[in-house]
């Protein structure tokens, strides 16, 4: 089990494969389901544990934390960016595609936590992570491009984005200038995760990623920096993820059907906004 786990990203990949090959007229609700269980028990669980991280370095700070002062400002960030969206779909996405890039970047390339670097080394770990989060989800995107763009058309973004204008030898390079000895696991499990995907559709391809690596190697350093068990911290974060998902329901619940999926995916950017805020102060680099 330990190890379905720690590899969760290939093999749900691998068997996603296998049912697409077997199961020529699978209906595209049966895509939906698979990624929506993803996003239920791996997506957003390693974000549901943000309140407990906060109340870390709220104490590693010598500040005192309240969960209603925490929400309240959690909730103020989503606010805030959520009416961005609506101000400005081109503005909102660009940023959202930024934090992501530097989102999987930097948990990718994050070592043992330490909080006295000198200034051009945590520079140099920013420009990294951006450097290999590039080549992620540029991988990705650019592997699926025509998918991506008849998805986009529903973001109202008023512009046309394409995104196989460089070639998939430029994330490659990427990925590789984002390489890291230390993390070769992780490097080899993302790398065979991204390979796969390449034969799957792009929400299948993007979830085995965003939940079979992403998430894990994102529940993996908060155990270990909340000295909590994995099995403790997960039964932790059900009620937060339930919370989650039942905002996540009522959002979309208000939109066009035919916009149903973009805006699951603005959703999901509303709530990755304070969340990255977090990851990023509890996932800083040592210096080598």
């Amino acid at each position: 089990m330990k190890m379905a786990f720690r590899y969760s990203g290939i093999f749900l990949s691998l068997g996603y494969l296998l049912v697409i090959s077997l199961w020529k007229t699978m209906p595209v609700q049966v895509e939906w389901g698979f990624c929506l269980l993803l996003l239920a028990t791996l997506g957003i669980p390693h974000g549901a544990a943000d309140h407990l991280l906060a109340q870390k370095l709220a104490s590693q700070a010598n500040k005192t934390f309240g969960i209603f002062s925490f929400l309240g400002k959690y909730l103020l960030v989503m606010l805030l960016y959520g009416s961005l969206w609506y101000v400005s779909p081109l503005l909102s996405f660009l940023i959202f595609i930024a934090i992501s890039v530097f989102h999987f970047g930097d948990l990718e390339t994050s070592g043992k936590q330490n909080l006295h670097l000198s200034r051009i080394q945590y520079y140099l770990s920013l420009v990294r992570s951006m450097i290999l989060g590039t080549g992620i989800l540029g991988f990705i995107l650019s592997q699926h491009a025509q998918e991506v763009s008849r998805i986009l058309q529903n973001f109202d973004l008023g512009v046309v984005i394409s995104f196989d204008a460089l070639p998939v030898s430029f994330y490659i390079l990427c990925i590789l200038v984002g390489y890291q000895k230390d993390h070769k696991t992780y490097f080899i499990h993302t790398a065979i995760t991204l390979l796969i995907g390449t034969y799957l559709p792009i929400l299948p391809a993007f979830i085995c990623y965003f939940a079979g690596c992403h998430a894990v190697y994102s529940l993996k350093v908060l155990s270990t920096s909340l000295e909590i068990n994995l099995t403790t911290l997960y039964k932790r974060l059900i009620p937060f993820t339930c919370l989650a998902l039942v905002m996540g329901t009522i959002y979309v619940g208000f939109v066009s059907e035919e916009k149903w999926l973009a805006h699951a995916f603005i959703f999901l950017s509303i709530l990755t906004m304070p969340h990255f805020i977090l990851m990023h102060q509890i996932t800083i680099k040592k210096p080598e």
